[in-house]
């Protein structure tokens, strides 16, 4: 594989992960999961040993989420490209949230929380898409 071809599935990938990233702190739960395979496995950084599987059930985990308001940093990723249709992206994420508000910022309530994220993502009909997030916390700050 050319360096042009890397360079350009590396930028591909890492804007569906900068969508995602915003449409979750949105809360835009049916354009979130439209990133999603239909067979994709989420393992949330809350509950890493349990998957959610299928992209209908990832949409119901997410409207079934408390309102609140969330702000995610997803920083330093690596990029694995195994082929020109398989990518493992590996990012550290920092956390912090409050209360669902309806304008302005909310007070941050709880830690802040780093962790990672480790995304497999499949090239489909041109286009990236999440097979698989598996989610972690290493730290919480209180």
């Amino acid at each position: 594989m050319d360096r042009t071809t890397r360079a350009i599935i590396q930028m591909e990938c890492q804007q569906v992960l900068n969508k995602v990233t915003n449409l979750l702190d949105q809360a835009q739960w049916e354009a979130l999961v439209t990133h999603y395979t239909d067979d994709a496995v989420l393992f949330r950084p809350s509950d890493p040993n349990n998957g959610v599987v299928g992209k209908q059930a990832i949409l119901e985990s997410f409207k079934a989420r408390p309102p609140k308001t969330t702000a995610h940093a997803l920083v330093n990723t690596e990029f694995d490209i195994k082929n020109e249709t398989l990518v493992v992206a590996y990012s550290r994420v920092w956390l912090s949230s409050g209360p669902a508000v309806e304008s302005g910022a909310a007070n941050s309530e709880g830690p802040l929380m780093i962790g990672s994220f480790i995304d497999t993502l499949e090239y489909h009909h041109d286009r990236w898409l999440i097979k698989e997030r598996k989610g972690g916390i290493e730290l919480k700050h209180a």
